[in-house]
């Protein structure tokens, strides 16, 4: 039983349930780092201890835990290296890297340009990786930028961004993305032009005024709208289905109070979507976290539906299983699969 109870708590610690919530201590040290097998890939994924993004979207609470000040390189590099040799037993079989800051790391005044380029030269040196993830909110993302990191390293290039829906009025009025998208096609652009891929956020009612049916529509037309952007310029694409929570002390948490008998997104519902998703070809994964910045009454645990059997299933159908890269997906293959 001490066995048990001490792997117990070392999974709780260190495993995929670690929370991540939490500022970094130092600056020679990221906020969160987990090696995890993702979608069936070895991914190390580190999110790192930089300058806080200069945007305030209304429902993000994740710059409030980062930095004000810069960050030197060579602090981000120690970063990375505390990394490596905490997971050392294991960068012989990592697939991926995934590389975030709660921003945007091609935002080279809160990224250091030359801590970037050093962390995605050096992996050459572990030849198993094949794929390095960036993530960014994509006007920072040049096509020149793009080549030299993909020939620094030699990788295939999969730029993770915030899409969260379709919905010009949402996006704006709703969520203060101040991202139009018109923005976001032209960065579909230039990740065609470097033979990249995308990996892209959509939230599962952003609006808290939305009643289910409404959510369940509006995410499954977001979907659909990336799907085609990426089938008419030849991208693969995976998505990240998230069911909205509140994030305590955002504009969005606020709004959300004032909604008489607000409730959060249904986890069968997110469920269902993603099956109807999968069927029809595409690559996508729940992102069942709500980073430590939630309590229980703001996220869909607090829907009548929730078990924690339904978070094995999730984890189970989608997060824990090897998909296939999705290749873009069309209107008439989609039409084809209901």
């Amino acid at each position: 039983m001490q066995a048990t109870e001490e792997l117990r708590d070392l999974y709780r610690q260190f495993g995929p349930p670690k929370q991540m919530g939490s500022s970094a201590p130092v600056k020679t040290q990221p906020h969160f780092f987990l090696h995890r097998n993702f979608l069936g890939e070895q991914d190390l994924a580190i999110l790192f201890n930089t300058k806080r993004c200069a945007y305030q979207c209304k429902f993000c609470a994740l710059p409030f835990k980062s930095s004000k000040d810069w960050i030197e390189p060579e602090f981000v590099l120690e970063q990375f290296m505390y990394v490596i040799r905490e997971v050392k037993h294991s960068i012989g079989v990592l697939e991926r890297l995934t590389i975030a800051n709660e921003g945007s790391v091609f935002d080279e005044t809160t990224f250091p340009r030359e801590a970037l380029n050093e962390i995605v030269a050096s992996t050459r040196a572990l030849p198993r990786i094949r794929k390095i993830v960036l993530e960014t909110r994509l006007e920072y993302a040049g096509v020149d930028r793009l080549r030299e990191l993909r020939d620094m390293s030699g990788k295939k290039l999969d730029i993770l961004t915030g899409f969260e829906t379709q919905d010009p009025e949402l996006r704006e009025a709703v969520l203060g993305k101040r991202e139009p998208l018109d923005v976001f096609l032209a960065g579909l652009d230039r990740i065609a032009a470097i033979d990249g891929e995308l990996t892209t956020y959509v939230l599962f009612k952003p609006d808290p005024a939305m009643s289910d049916k409404e959510a369940f529509a509006e995410a499954e037309a977001s979907i659909d709208y990336v799907a085609d952007a990426c089938a008419m310029r030849g991208i693969p694409f995976s998505i990240r289905l998230n069911p909205m929570y509140a994030a305590r002390g955002t504009p969005w948490y606020t709004a959300a109070q004032k909604v008489a008998d607000y409730r959060p997104p249904r986890l069968t519902d997110v469920i269902d979507l993603a099956e109807k998703k999968m069927r029809q070809g595409m690559r996508i994964y729940l992102g069942l976290t709500s980073e430590g910045l939630a309590d229980d009454i703001g996220t869909y645990r607090r829907r009548e539906d929730f078990s924690s059997d339904l978070i094995k299933i999730a984890i189970t159908r989608f997060n824990s299983q090897t998909q296939m890269p999705a290749s873009p997906v069309g209107g008439i293959q989609r039409a084809a699969a209901e």
